[in-house]
């Protein structure tokens, strides 16, 4: 602290201030007495004019806490999900012109390996720019060190007009801190740096750097700081960089959490750049170690493992893998398929608001008013680029014949006299009877950012949520609820390799969801040119099933397949047959394009599965709105059998632990015959009363079969114990058992 005293001359206050070096964050000056207001006139003017000299603040290094991308972990091909920090590379969907924006290989001078992230555009109509993005669980610093080396070209020099080598970005809003500008002539060799405060439109400092020779790397720094709103900015060689200056920044009380960089406007911008070694993060402290480099998440090498013995109570066990078996013999899985209903198509586009459009498409089927009134929830797409939808409702007490409500929500050519209850991106509806706010009971998803979340007490009236949920997925992606792990899970639709492939997201109150991460992609068992276009996913008993859609892009059709998982992440595909098929009889109504929409609902001994049907092939372009509500069977438990055939077949079951009264079974023995045994879990001896020479043969088809004994009213002589199961079966299926 310094203080100035009215004995002193002006002349001695003008040679002290000429000497003295003021650190402008820190430094506080008080002038009293007859001379104050001219001293503090003449200072705030030397100050304004540069005379006390910012001391030249230490240079800081990035821990890499927020954000680490070196691009050696980034996964060619994979389009979606968040890609070892790179959220978006180039825009493989938009129609604007691109010219190169790819990660290149064997890049000599990078920091981290060869290869480096790298964009070139030479035309004011292209564009081709990165986002970079932090995890969703990532730290954030408002007081951040960022990080990366830069240089403009790889061989030859290039042309550079208001091209963006840095532009931080908040999570969910504009910038924040400072913009990097380059501006250069391919003849000179050289660029500068011109560095903005915020937008286009706001403060611009020109030319802080010029000269920069475009064929070196150049290392830039900068340190925000939230207190003052201030950033320093260091820039040069590798092990040379010199402070620049210090800039007020846009939003010091945000954090980074995004980054783009590139010719990012398809009218004004272009040029070339090559990136590497970016970090965000807190300042490295002397010892610490630097964060890891961002990888790419598969899920799908998280494999579930089980624990055994299984404890085997109501909840069902099927045989969709072979985590039940310890051994077969003389049997086979046999992959069922379902039965079409007589009355389809049950619901088609019929009304003014529903015809003229392009596709009819239903959302969900979902129990109404206690289990009395089945109610679907379905979109009529316009023919607008916008892709409008209008979401819709229509009820049955019996589940095939459905009647449209007037519900008198929203207006359509002047009359409420209509069963919409959006218009806008279609919303997927889902029911949450756990959620403490009856406001929240009903939860939906519309394609907006992604997809944003929705909400209502009804299903009817909704309100939108103000920032995306699912920022990491496109159209075919579904949401649903996991009941082991209590959390919402979604199925998200993605690119590999140029084809559509599956990713997972999770989320503990619908709201706040994690990264987008790989979870399924066609593979050696598929036709080369099929794709995984959509999967609904349920939990199903004691698995999880998914509807997989499966895009046969060689016949221009799409049908639905099964696919099972323990944990809603590692999916297995045994059978790659079509579990729900597309119909042979080109122009009927689910000849070309299926999509699973609801959860199976139970029906007595069957279990009824809603799909949406469409008469044309997934490219045909339709004269009308095309699609329907249509209706299939399948047997309880009956996505997979085991199948014994003339001859003898036996199972052994792994350990098991038998909590309830009674052993049930699931199977059709009515043309052959069961018999079922307990054995200790170690000897594999059977353990009496329950042997093979007690149990009573069953030869009926019985969803619901009891497996009794005789000299044994119940399970009590083995409770608690570890067990296993032993099934002799001839001519027969077995789905399932379970305890009771």
């Amino acid at each position: 602290m310094v203080r100035l005293n009215s004995v002193l001359r002006l002349d001695s206050i003008l040679r002290f201030v000429s000497m003295l070096r003021v650190d402008s964050e820190t430094i506080s000056i008080f002038v009293s007495g007859p001379v104050s207001m001219l001293a503090s006139i003449l200072i705030l003017m030397l100050v304004g004019a540069g005379a006390f000299a910012e001391e030249t603040p230490p240079m800081p290094r990035s821990d890499g806490q927020t954000l680490h991308v070196d691009f050696e972990q980034y996964a060619d091909g994979w389009v979606g999900p968040l890609n070892a920090g790179v959220r978006w590379l180039g825009n493989p969907f938009t129609d604007i012109k691109q010219n190169i924006t790819e990660i290149q290989y064997d890049v000599k001078g990078a920091s981290d390996g060869g290869r480096c992230a790298y964009i070139f555009t030479d035309a004011d109509d292209q564009r081709g720019r990165i986002i970079l993005q932090r995890r969703y669980d990532a730290p954030e610093f408002t007081d951040e060190v960022i990080e990366f080396i830069f240089r403009p070209t790889r061989h030859d020099a290039a042309d550079l007009s208001e091209f963006v080598i840095w532009s931080g970005l908040g999570y969910d809003s504009g910038p924040v801190g400072i913009q990097l500008i380059a501006n250069g002539e391919a003849k000179d060799r050289t660029y500068r740096i011109d560095v903005l405060t915020g937008n286009e439109d706001s403060a611009r400092q020109e030319g802080v750097l010029t000269g920069l020779p475009q064929h070196l790397w150049q290392r830039f720094i900068m340190r925000r700081k939230s207190k003052t709103g201030m950033v320093d900015l260091w820039v040069g060689l590798k092990g040379q960089e010199r402070w620049i200056g210090r800039y007020p920044g846009l939003h010091p009380d945000r954090a980074t959490g995004r980054v783009e960089i590139g010719d990012t406007s398809s009218e004004t911008r272009r040029g070339s750049g090559i990136w590497d070694s970016i970090r965000i993060g807190a300042p490295l402290e002397a010892g610490a170690k630097l964060a890891a480099p961002e990888t790419m998440r598969d899920v799908s090498k998280e494999t579930e493992e089980i624990a055994y013995p299984i404890t085997v109570d109501s909840t069902k066990q099927l045989f969709v893998d072979d985590a039940l078996l310890e051994s077969m013999d003389g049997l086979e899985r046999a992959f069922r398929q379902v039965e079409k209903h007589p009355d389809n198509p049950l619901l088609v586009p019929e009304t003014a608001w529903e015809t003229g459009g392009r596709w009819y498409v239903p959302y969900n089927v979902l129990w109404q008013v206690h289990g009395k009134t089945l109610r679907v929830w379905y979109g009529s797409y316009r023919r607008s680029k916008s892709k409008l939808t209008y979401t819709c409702v229509a009820d049955s007490s019996d589940g095939i014949h459905w009647e449209r409500p007037s519900l008198g929500i929203f207006d359509f050519e002047g009359s409420k006299e209509n069963n919409i209850v959006w218009s806008g991106r279609g919303i997927k509806v889902n029911y949450d009877p756990r959620d403490p706010d009856p406001g929240r009971r009903y939860k939906g998803m519309t394609r907006v950012d992604g997809f944003t979340a929705m909400v209502s007490p009804d299903g009817l009236n909704w309100t939108m949520a103000s920032q995306p949920a699912v920022s990491q997925a496109y159209d075919a992606t579904s949401f649903s609820w996991n009941p082991v792990e209590q959390k919402w899970v979604a199925s998200c639709k993605i690119w590999a390799d140029g084809k559509r492939a599956r990713g997972y997201a999770e989320s503990e109150d619908f709201d706040h969801w994690t990264d987008t991460y790989l979870m399924l992609k066609a593979d050696e068992r598929d036709h080369p040119e099929d794709q995984l276009y959509s999967m609904w996913v349920f939990r199903y008993e004691s698995v999880f099933i998914g509807l997989l859609k499966v895009f046969h892009v060689h016949t221009d059709r799409c049908d639905v397949q099964l696919a099972f998982s323990r944990n809603a992440k590692h999916w297995e595909r045994p059978n790659r047959e079509a579990f729900l098929y597309c119909s042979d009889e080109k122009g009927a109504y689910d000849y070309g394009n299926l999509d699973p929409v609801a959860d199976p609902i139970p029906m007595g001994d069957d279990l009824w599965i809603y799909y949406g049907g469409r008469s044309l092939e997934h490219y045909e372009e339709p004269t009308d709105t095309n699609g329907s509500l249509c209706l299939a069977t399948l047997r309880l438990d009956g996505f997979v059998s085991l199948k014994a055939g003339a001859k003898n077949g036996e199972l052994i079951t792994r350990p098991l632990r038998l909590e309830g009264e009674k052993l049930y079974i699931n199977a059709d023995a009515s043309a052959g015959k069961m018999r079922v045994e307990i054995l200790d879990s170690e000897t594999q001896k059977a353990m009496a009363p329950y042997t093979l020479k007690n149990c009573k043969t069953i030869t009926q088809d019985n969803v619901h079969c009891p497996v009794t004994w005789n000299r044994a009213k119940n399970l009590d002589a083995i409770r608690g114990k570890s067990v296993r199961l032993r099934i002799q079966m001839r001519n027969a299926d077995l789905y399932s058992f379970w305890t009771e």
